[in-house]
């Protein structure tokens, strides 16, 4: 996306309709500041701000998200090209998330060797050989939690049985046998239970 081309598109809705930065601002509960941003084409709206600006300055989400105005004719291919264009950065965004929950695991878990090790070959009193090896359990356990939580929202599951790809509840990954991140899960539209693999796209 464009970010300096929305910016100037914001700036000249919001100049047609006669809105100042300070009185945008305050319809959509955003500092100036913010909307200065948007403009200068140094960051976007976020979900929770865009529908009610696009209200504001009479203009769709797609054609905020392309900077111009868009006649009926080029609607649909405009709007298959921002999807596609969404859909590639959720990609990239979901495979940083799969390799950061590499990185927490193997950090949490060699924290947790570390620490065990220490304790258990080093001359220490009871109480800090105890402190350490709790310490390390601790950092193995909420490592597991926070990878198993981007795990759980990157990409989705593919039912080997049916093909659906979906997203599953916390709970059951969790739950769920693995491989891996191959998980024995119940699929949400054929109701069985099979292996189902990770997938990006």
């Amino acid at each position: 996306m464009d970010y300096s081309k929305i910016g100037n598109f914001i700036a000249a809705e919001r100049k047609a309709k006669q809105l100042t930065q300070k009185k945008l601002a305050e319809e959509l509960f955003v500092s100036e500041k913010t909307v200065s941003k948007w403009e200068t084409g140094n960051g976007l709206p976020d979900t929770s701000s865009l529908p009610k600006l696009c209200k504001i300055l009479n203009v769709s989400i797609n054609e905020l998200l392309n900077g111009e105005r868009i006649s009926a004719e080029e609607y649909v291919v405009k709007a298959e090209d921002k999807m596609l264009c969404l859909h590639n950065a959720k990609e990239q965004a979901d495979k940083h998330l799969l390799t950061m929950e590499i990185v927490i695991g193997v950090l949490s878990v060699s924290m947790c060797l570390i620490l065990t090790f220490i304790a258990s070959f080093l001359d220490m009193k009871t109480w800090l050989r105890i402190v350490l090896i709790v310490v390390g359990f601790i950092a193995a356990i909420v490592g597991a939690g926070f990878a198993l939580k981007i795990e759980q929202v990157a990409g989705f599951y593919k039912c080997s049985n049916c093909g659906n790809k979906y997203v599953p509840t916390y709970k059951q990954v969790v739950l769920a046998p693995h491989v891996n991140r191959t998980r024995r899960m119940k699929c949400p539209l054929c109701h069985k239970h099979s292996w189902h693999n990770k997938v990006i796209d």
